[in-house]
């Protein structure tokens, strides 16, 4: 019996640790069950600090990506994706990053069309994802390519600047 709570236990805190980023395309937004993922060790002036390094990193003209820089606090940004595989999305969208000590948020909104990409044609008037195989395949491309882009900008904070 004790061996197994303790193997219950030991799940659940990989389980904790482990966290990763789901995001599932709706009309206009994407959204994680959790958004909120934390950093432990880091202060919300290190977030912050991290996160505008890892910006310059990521996009090629951060000060014109950059639409909000509220220190320590929150940072925004309006740019787009650009994903040609498996499945060719583009699609602009809003990235929130609000900061607090040992926890970052990370929210997009204002998820639009581009000329290569139609998203709001991606759903019905419902709501719903549209049943046509292209459509399905453009939607996880999409959701699977922003929770990967946010496990690696996650990953970026808990190693720090280390090169």
């Amino acid at each position: 019996m004790k061996k197994l709570l303790l193997l219950f236990s030991l799940m659940a805190i990989t389980t904790i640790n482990a966290q990763k980023a789901d995001y599932k395309a709706i009309p206009s937004e994407l959204v994680a069950e959790n958004n909120i993922f934390e950093v432990s060790g880091k202060n919300a002036s290190e977030l912050y600090q991290l996160t505008k390094s890892w910006i310059a990193r990521e996009y090629s003209n951060p000060q014109r990506v950059m639409k909000l820089d509220d220190e320590n606090k929150s940072i925004k940004i309006n740019y787009h994706f650009d994903i040609t595989s498996p499945s060719k999305v583009k699609v602009k969208y809003n990235l929130l990053f609000d900061f607090k000590d040992d926890k970052v948020r990370v929210t997009f909104t204002d998820i639009g069309d581009t000329y290569g990409t139609k998203y709001s044609k991606f759903f019905d008037e419902y709501g719903s994802p549209k049943k046509s195989k292209s459509i399905q395949k453009s939607i996880s491309t999409l959701e699977n390519y922003v929770s990967n882009f946010i496990d690696d900008y996650i990953a970026y904070l808990k190693k720090g600047e280390d090169w």
